[in-house]
């Protein structure tokens, strides 16, 4: 195996956890946020609630990640602008 597969590799593997680790966060602050108690089945309020802190929670790390991946091309193009 080649350092540039087994680099890869740890990055998907890291990718994959991060993934992991923001999806339990946004099950229990919308569990928490939404459900007030254990029932056989969600009341449609619960439901309602975890669809939209769900939506809320995704919207929120879209535009994160959209402005930081503006901020990242806008540094570099300021940086190579001066060579």
């Amino acid at each position: 195996m080649t350092a540039a597969f087994n680099d890869d590799f740890v990055r998907q593997v890291e990718q994959m956890s991060r993934f992991q680790e923001q999806t339990h966060k946004l099950t229990s602050k919308c569990w928490d946020l939404c459900v007030d108690k254990p029932e056989t089945r969600l009341g449609s309020r619960s439901e309602t609630c975890l669809k939209n802190c769900v939506e809320r929670f995704i919207d929120i790390n879209n535009f994160i990640t959209n402005r930081f991946e503006k901020s990242l091309m806008e540094k570099r193009s300021s940086d190579t602008s001066f060579d």
